[in-house]
């Protein structure tokens, strides 16, 4: 599990430098020990953050979920669980 806490850590280096982002991670208690300010939890298995290939429907639901965090003002850590 060590690619969900690296997540953080790379989110935690763009946001000093700027850059705002969103960590989608199937297993929220590991990366939310690198403190990302904005992590989208999803129900997926490893490998697959956005849900199966080919299923557009979810995939676009996820990745509208992360444009809707990342206009949020963060004062320190959000996650957000998506169904």
């Amino acid at each position: 599990m060590l690619c969900n806490q690296s997540v953080g850590l790379i989110a935690r280096g763009l946001e000093k430098s700027g850059i705002s982002t969103v960590c989608v991670s199937f297993r929220k208690d590991i990366t939310e020990l690198s403190r990302p300010p904005r992590i989208l939890s999803v129900k997926s298995s490893a490998g697959k953050p956005l849900g199966n290939p080919g299923d557009k429907r979810r995939q676009k639901n996820i990745i509208e979920a992360g444009f809707i965090l990342l206009q949020k003002n963060i004062p320190d850590i959000t996650i957000v669980d998506l169904p």
